[in-house]
């Protein structure tokens, strides 16, 4: 066994000289020399994360990089016949902007606004919309106008409905079937739908509020309810969808609906209350409350419902409310200029000893965590087991990665193995999180051993014969985060200038920090074709969507270290 300083080792590696140059050699072999980096990324990016130095960031918010794969639809109806809600032509600029700072470029932001939002007009939009999306993509569809209820003969039920301009409705199964054949092929869906459908404390809410709230109006159309449905608190809610309504599954898809099925969700002239305070909130409000180095859709909706707490009287306060994959990161993919210099396909830079230290504060387009994160504050510690979970929760678990650990318990001293199986074809990745919290590495792909291709349906044995990774304690828990991706990644430490980088070991130690967890996270689910020409490009095919997909499939256990 090698040694090495006290102050990096969880895990140490077996290495012998003739084993470590065949490894440098299958490694040149198999991945492109990425160019010499001459200027730090810190210098090159003008939003997001700005380090100052490991331990203080600046911050904008959540801002990602708009790719060709990533769609949105924003549905907007203020010129209602009866009950117009004029601030919903605000709410249109900022459901654009939510699009984009989720990485929806302009071309594919499609907006269907006023008269165009009729069934018909929603039914041609999405399907257009299922026209040009491939397999993997992303999707996100805004909605703010009124809500509605009608009674569903089938179940004998009140049923939820948005209204359309002509004052029709389309019910929730109706929109869920619309949106299905999109949802099916998109690797992660987002929906937010800014209306309500608490008819009876509408009204009440709206003859109360209008002498002393002035401006403030009900999102519910009681003129497009049935009679029966005018009073009852319904039953079939928007906000409890399923993944399995839309042809998904529940870690895919979330819904972010704007008020409980009893309450009332709020317009004014100025604009509707969620959509106002989620852009807020998307706009640097939000704080990474789990302290993993990105910010969830449900510290997302913890922030939209602090700022309703404090501008709203109880009386008449809404609850924004989460169906689906509340630990989603909204922000689609990081920065292009996050993975400057990088190899294509993801070769792992390290030296010849243990524990390696690898990618330090760098900063990256990602969220704003104020209260937290402020200008010339230190941060606290990040949270690495968090930043996994993180990773873990953007899995698509449509795609079954199976990992089996020979030993759920180790004494301290004995060797780690596992394999690993998958049910597609894809690329190999290995984090793990030791005993103590700074004890954070990239354990495979590593120098020793860069042959990180699994074939579908195929066993990966893990460590292989030239490497090996021992338990050395203290007693606790470890992590093991297993990613199989369908494009490769980049996590290579050349990526990043020699000030920034420590390659000591054949593992990439990750030092904890902030900086270094959201740029960890972005890179693990971000292609590393990300600046190939073809990967911006509007023209695509099935080829190219598969060359540059961000979709892959994840595994997380747990082992335990014991005297």
């Amino acid at each position: 066994m090698n040694t090495h300083r006290a102050s990096i080792p969880r895990i140490l590696s077996s290495i012998s000289a003739p084993l470590a140059a065949t490894a440098a050699l299958l490694a040149g072999a198999q991945q492109v020399a990425p160019p010499a980096v001459q200027v730090s990324p810190l210098a090159q990016v003008p939003n997001g994360r700005e380090a100052a130095n490991n331990n203080r960031i600046l911050t904008t918010g959540v801002r990602s990089t708009r790719l060709p794969s990533n769609h949105a639809l924003i549905i907007t109806v203020s010129e209602y016949p009866r009950s117009p809600l004029p601030g919903v032509v605000t709410d249109r600029a900022l459901g654009v902007e939510m699009a984009q700072r989720f990485g929806v470029p302009a071309k594919n932001i499609v907006e269907l606004s006023e008269q165009q939002v009729t069934r018909e007009g929603l039914a041609r939009a999405l399907q257009e919309m299922n026209q040009v999306m491939m397999p993997g993509d992303k999707l996100f569809i805004y909605y703010s106008g009124h809500g509605a209820r009608f009674f569903n003969k089938d179940t004998n039920q009140c049923e939820e409905s948005i209204v359309m301009q002509d004052m029709h409705f389309v019910s929730k199964n109706e929109f869920a079937q619309m949106i299905r054949p999109l949802s099916k092929k998109a690797d992660k869906t987002i929906v937010v739908l800014d209306s309500c459908h608490a008819g009876g404390v509408a009204q009440t809410a709206s003859t109360r509020s209008m002498s002393g709230m002035g401006e403030m109006r009900p999102k519910f159309s009681p003129e497009a309810s049935s009679a029966q449905c005018s009073q009852a608190v319904n039953v079939g809610t928007f906000s409890q969808s399923r993944g399995i309504d839309l042809a998904t599954t529940d870690n895919n898809i979330v819904i972010l609906a704007a008020a409980r099925k009893n309450e009332v969700a709020w317009a004014t002239s100025h604009g509707s209350s969620l959509t106002y305070n989620f852009e807020q909130c998307l706009n640097g409000g939000a704080t990474d409350s789990d302290r993993s180095g990105s910010i969830s859709m449900q510290e997302l909706t913890d922030c939209v419902q602090a700022r309703l707490d404090k501008t709203q009287d109880e009386s008449i306060r809404q609850h924004a409310t989460l169906a689906g994959n509340a630990a989603l990161v909204p922000a689609f993919s990081g920065s292009p200029a996050d993975t400057a210099g990088a190899a294509p396909g993801g070769a792992q830079s390290a030296g010849a000893k243990p524990g390696g230290v690898g990618r330090t504060g760098v900063d990256t387009p990602g969220v704003d965590t104020p209260g937290v994160d402020t200008p010339g504050v230190d941060t606290p510690g990040v949270d690495t087991l968090a930043t996994l979970n993180d990773i873990y929760h953007q899995r698509d678990d449509r795609w079954d990665v199976k990992v089996k650990l020979d030993q759920p318990t180790l004494k301290i001293g004995s060797n780690l193995a596992l394999s690993v199986r998958s049910s597609r074809d894809g690329y190999v990745y290995v984090f793990y999180r030791g005993t103590q919290p700074d004890s954070f590495y990239l354990l495979f792909p590593n120098q020793l051993d860069s042959s990180n291709v699994l074939a579908a349906n195929y066993e990966l044995r893990l460590p292989r014969e030239n490497w090996t990774v021992t338990a050395l304690g203290p007693r606790g828990t470890d992590h093991i985060l297993v990613m199989v991706t369908e494009s490769a990644r980049d996590f290579s430490s050349l990526s990043l200038p020699a000030e920034y980088v420590s390659a000591s070991g054949p593992f990439d130690k990750i030092r904890p920090t902030v900086q270094a967890a959201a740029r960890i996270g972005q890179i693990a689910t971000l292609s590393a074709a990300v600046k190939n020409p073809q990967c911006t490009s509007a023209t695509r095919d099935l080829g190219i969507a598969h060359a540059c997909s961000n979709v892959f499939g994840a595994n997380l256990v747990s082992v335990e270290e014991t005297p």
